[in-house]
């Protein structure tokens, strides 16, 4: 045993329906933790115990992945959504009585982060990290094919959904994943749309708007840039810009459904963000 409880955690993590993939990375972030503490914190490693655990160790841990490691936000985020994760799973089950994360938070994202197109090469990667909402990784890929949020929150577009080409074994794996985490939610709400509500609201099945940014914003610590669809569609059409740089205006106006004015102003926005 790594850490202390791995064996119940790592049962609790599975039954939360984790990959075993996911789970291996919360054993690394774990492991290497109480190694650091071991190493590097004289109270914690003089009675090596859950209760001598405080946040400032925790702090310090942090603390050094990004000094000496040079970490970037968002494994920074990353690994501390798996330790809080883990003292949560102790706190709420009675293995501990303090709570060392409770305090800490993810970094924000800073507003020049809000335009990212980053995402775009490493779709694949955010697609199979099951920290991220489901909700949340069908949006970054249908924004990745051009589809602006007035669009898949219309009813109707699981029809477009189901026919879409999409690019690669992974995006095709994630929309079976996506699929099979949606259809309670379809048999319950009547509905077979793709972005629907928990409870049981016949009149009303499909998510707004609104309750969509909540569960988009909610992980935008964890990711480390801004998940408003607004901008992830600004970062898909600057990137086909980017591509398609020989194409004409009127190429790019029909490809991007663009009227003349904001063509000009993603040209702009394209030299600003160079």
């Amino acid at each position: 045993m790594d850490y202390p409880y791995q064996h119940e955690f790592r049962l609790f993590l599975r039954q939360q329906g984790l990959a075993d993939l996911t789970i291996k990375t919360y054993d690394s972030s774990l492991t290497n933790l109480f190694n650091f503490l071991l190493a590097n914190r004289p109270q914690y490693a003089a009675a090596p115990s859950l209760k001598n655990l405080a946040e400032a160790d925790v702090r310090a841990y942090l603390d050094f992945l990004q000094g000496d490691r040079g970490i970037t936000m968002t494994t920074y985020n990353k690994i501390l959504s798996q330790l809080n994760r883990y003292f949560r799973y102790l706190f709420t089950h009675q293995l501990i009585t303090t709570y060392p994360t409770l305090t800490l938070h993810g970094r924000a994202v800073a507003p020049n982060q809000r335009l990212s197109t980053k995402w775009l090469t490493r779709l694949n990667l955010i697609l199979a990290d099951d920290h991220l909402h489901y909700y949340t990784r069908l949006v970054l890929l249908l924004s990745k094919h051009g589809f602006t949020v007035g669009e898949f929150l219309q009813p109707g577009f699981y029809q477009v959904w189901d026919q879409l080409v999409l690019a690669n074994q992974d995006e095709e794996d994630f929309r079976q994943q996506f699929n099979q985490f949606i259809a309670p939610r379809q048999k319950l709400q009547g509905s077979p749309d793709l972005f629907l509500k928990q409870r049981f609201q016949p009149a009303n099945p499909r998510l707004t708007n609104a309750a969509l940014h909540k569960f988009l914003h909610r992980d935008e610590e964890y990711i480390g840039f801004s998940l408003a669809p607004k901008y992830l569609h600004q970062s898909y059409v600057l990137t086909y810009m980017k591509e398609h740089r020989q194409d004409s205006d009127q190429e790019l106006e029909q490809a991007l459904k663009l009227d003349p004015a904001s063509l000009l102003y993603y040209k702009r926005l394209l030299i600003t963000s160079n």
